[in-house]
């Protein structure tokens, strides 16, 4: 099963460095990590840039906004699941694991 995991930010730069800090130690590491970045102004791009860490800046459309692009791209590029979340998220290391 080939699972994205996608999380929609908003000028929470300290929120989502921690929340992929938790990404990228699942224990089932996902194949792809997106962060739909909502037009933050706080540097965010460039955290994601020096993380290498792929993502797509649009206007700040909210949560559900954030999460439809995220859902939009999955289709777009062959993806089993989504693993969607908030920046405020910190899952635990087993937590894609159990799926």
């Amino acid at each position: 099963m080939k699972i994205i995991a996608v999380v929609v930010t908003h000028n929470r730069c300290e929120l989502l460095n921690r929340c992929l800090d938790h990404l990228v130690v699942q224990i089932r590491l996902p194949d792809a990590l997106l962060v739909v970045n909502n037009a933050s102004t706080d540097g965010t791009m460039e955290m994601l840039e020096r993380r290498d860490i792929s993502f797509i800046t649009q206007e700040n459309v909210g949560s559900a906004g954030g999460w439809h692009r995220g859902i939009q791209y999955a289709l777009e590029n062959g993806f089993d699941a989504i693993w969607l979340m908030d920046d405020d998220g910190y899952p635990d290391s087993s937590a894609l694991e159990k799926t």
